[in-house]
């Protein structure tokens, strides 16, 4: 079964991209919110709101690393195995990117709308399909993915111990 999993290089590769996306829109939404919190929290209790924030924002990361590799271990491996970085890339960063538009869609014409609510994500999950299925013909993209994949990893430098600092407050401020 171990044999049927990526190289720990690609795992991380990819996690830095899954890590690093969601990472992103979280912080993004938490600045533009931050202006407002801090007419009505204190230090404390923003800090609180971020670290909770960023601990789902681990426990989601994993969560979508786990199904690629669960995928990975359940398909043949020249599907993905053989090129996780690229495929696993492409993968992540489509349903990411196709989550960020159903909730942006979402909050701007809420619920109502229903079939307004699923053309985005649906055109940008097809637009996943076609360009998982010719990644290995488009030079450019194969290249342009490692190349990201392989930049992201640096900010799980900062990441991890982000995580791991945020999830011991967490874990300690829930026992206490």
């Amino acid at each position: 079964m171990i044999n049927r999993l990526p190289n720990l290089q690609a795992i991380l590769q990819v996690y830095a991209v899954i890590a690093v996306m969601l990472s992103a829109w979280t912080i993004t939404a938490f600045l533009w919110k931050l202006s407002a919190w801090l007419l009505i929290l204190n230090l404390g209790e923003i800090f609180t709101v971020f670290s909770y924030v960023i601990v789902t924002n681990l426990v989601e990361s994993l969560i979508v690393l786990f199904l690629l590799l669960l995928a990975c271990v359940l398909l043949p491996h020249q599907i993905l195995r053989d090129d996780f970085v690229v495929r696993g890339g492409i993968l992540s960063i489509g349903f990411i990117a196709a989550l960020m538009v159903f909730v942006k869609i979402e909050m701007q014409f809420g619920l109502e709308s229903r079939t307004l609510l699923l053309i985005g994500p649906l055109a940008i999950l097809l637009l996943n399909a076609v360009l998982l299925s010719f990644s290995s013909k488009i030079r450019f993209l194969h290249s342009g993915i490692l190349w990201i994949s392989d930049r992201l990893v640096v900010f799980l430098y900062i990441l991890v111990p982000l995580f791991a600092f945020l999830f011991a407050y967490v874990l300690l401020r829930n026992i206490t």
